[in-house]
């Protein structure tokens, strides 16, 4: 009887060890880590921005007058030009002056002097007669527009053009004198001319004005 009961509790224990050896699972799979997507590609670098605007390029310069000099200052308020005249010809010869603005032509004193290429001696025109440097004679009137003075060449007593020679013209100067204002805030403005003749100065004598405007021969 007791070996009976020993056998029984000897298969009781071999299934108890069994039961508890089926119940212990095996250990489950960790659990995979979310797989990291891959690098997006790097956006296009954008255009390079415009570089900022230029300066402005310079226009081309204007042509000159014939052989036009620099305007030489004399007092505060005066300029004269010189212009080599001895390539020139024609009947009407236009010098560029750029200073001759609107304000210029309507107002300032505008004295234009021509030399005679052979004695070089200067005579203000316009004049009635002009004694040419080769024994002819010429009268010559003068046009003062914006920008331009014009020197016309007539037979003299006559409305007919008499065409000048190249070699008959010597320098011409021309001067420019501003006026004065009379009245404050008003453009009105004094005559030069008239203040000349006050001191005495004949504007037909270039050494005068100019030694009055203290300017070079």
């Amino acid at each position: 009887m007791k070996t009976t009961i020993l056998k029984v509790k000897l298969i009781l224990c071999v299934l108890a060890a069994t039961f508890i050896t089926s119940c212990d699972g095996e250990d489950g799979m960790d659990g995979a880590m979310g797989l990291q997507g891959p690098q997006g590609e790097q956006g296009i670098q954008g255009p390079a921005g415009e570089d900022g605007e230029a300066l402005g390029v310079p226009g081309p310069q204007g042509e000159p007058g014939p052989a036009g000099s620099d305007g030489a200052d004399g007092n505060a308020n005066v300029t004269t030009y010189t212009f080599d005249m001895s390539s020139e010809s024609g009947n009407t010869i236009p010098i560029g002056i750029s200073s001759l603005t609107q304000d210029v032509v309507d107002n300032d004193l505008i004295i234009g002097y021509l030399r005679n290429s052979q004695s070089n001696a200067y005579y203000a025109i316009p004049a009635s007669v002009w004694p040419n440097g080769t024994g002819g004679f010429y009268d010559i009137a003068v046009d003062i527009t914006v920008g331009t003075y014009w020197v016309n060449f007539y037979e003299v007593g006559t409305q007919t053009f008499n065409p000048i020679s190249s070699i008959e013209l010597g320098d011409l100067k021309v001067v420019i004198a501003e006026s004065e204002s009379t009245v404050a805030g008003k453009s009105e403005r004094k005559g030069l001319r008239e203040e000349l003749k006050a001191n005495g100065i004949d504007v037909n004598d270039y050494y005068a004005v100019m030694d009055y405007f203290e300017l070079d021969y």
